[in-house]
């Protein structure tokens, strides 16, 4: 500042730079134009602290599963303490009977057809022209049940061949289960199971190797599976010996396959135009 009370340029200003006491002049009103306007500062929160594992936030959320898992078995151990009870004295009888390996054959050979009957239910109607305008169930809910119960038919399958296999009495043993008419106990019937089991396992090897050997290979094979079907009930009246007591259950399920079958070869000739069902 000199003597007369005016600002000196500073010499250590900028060249080119105009110094704040030039821009605004003392006395000089200072208006909303004159001071540069700033951005507003946002203010950040400081993000909350997440619960730790076991603490208290996270209490609420993992006692119920813990209550309903612990319901869960409870409920499963007190149904088996009961069917334990209610079977044991059956139960005994049963394991002590010389004629337990042809009852489990039998059971195993009929809860193998039922699941089998199940997977190609569910794998007609899945490709139903009449399930793309019902809608329901999903395609992914039918394919998820179909391949479940095709596994579980396999499973279920193995347990009857290894029944009939040791049984001594029934007269089918190891030949009888993998060579046809090897069997001494209705050999006819006991082939056609027999070929129906290798066709299933055409079905469900080539099924299996879907993904690496293309669709033009596996899908005609597994159209089969309803050959298979036909086999397994025709091998189940040939020589079941509950064949009379499970009649409905035999003209049910050949009926529901049959009518699915027919269904949805008539819909889709039919789709197809007039030419072809003339041909």
């Amino acid at each position: 500042m000199t003597a007369d009370g005016t600002l000196e340029r500073t010499p250590d200003a900028p060249p080119g730079e105009v110094p704040a006491w030039e821009a605004h002049p003392v006395g000089a009103p200072v208006g909303p134009r004159s001071v540069p306007e700033l951005a507003p500062a946002t203010v950040r929160r400081p993000a909350a602290p997440r619960p730790e594992p076991g603490g208290p936030g996270t209490t609420r959320s993992v006692l119920p599963g813990a209550v309903r898992s612990a319901v869960a078995v409870a409920a499963v151990l007190g149904a088996s303490v009961l069917v334990g009870r209610v079977a044991g004295t059956p139960g005994r009888a049963l394991v002590h009977n010389r004629m337990l390996p042809w009852i489990l054959g039998r059971s195993l050979g009929t809860a193998t057809f039922v699941a089998l009957t199940a997977t190609v239910v569910l794998g007609l109607w899945l490709r139903h022209p009449l399930r793309a305008r019902v809608g329901h169930p999903l395609p992914e809910s039918i394919l998820w049940g179909h391949l479940t119960l095709a596994a579980c038919t396999v499973v279920l399958l193995a347990g009857h061949l290894t029944s009939l296999a040791l049984d001594r009495y029934a007269g089918v043993g190891w030949t009888g289960v993998f060579v046809p008419w090897g069997a001494q106990f209705r050999p006819t019937g006991v082939a056609v199971g027999t070929l129906g089991f290798y066709l299933l396992v055409v079905v469900v090897g080539t099924a299996a190797l879907a993904g690496s050997i293309g669709r033009a290979v596996w899908f005609p094979v597994h159209a089969a599976s309803v050959v298979v079907f036909c086999l397994c009930l025709v091998h189940g009246v040939l020589t079941g010996s509950d064949r009379i007591a499970l009649r409905w259950l035999y003209v049910a399920s050949g009926g529901l396959v049959l009518l699915l079958q027919f269904t949805r070869w008539l819909a889709g000739t039919l789709d197809r135009g007039p030419a072809v069902v003339d041909a």
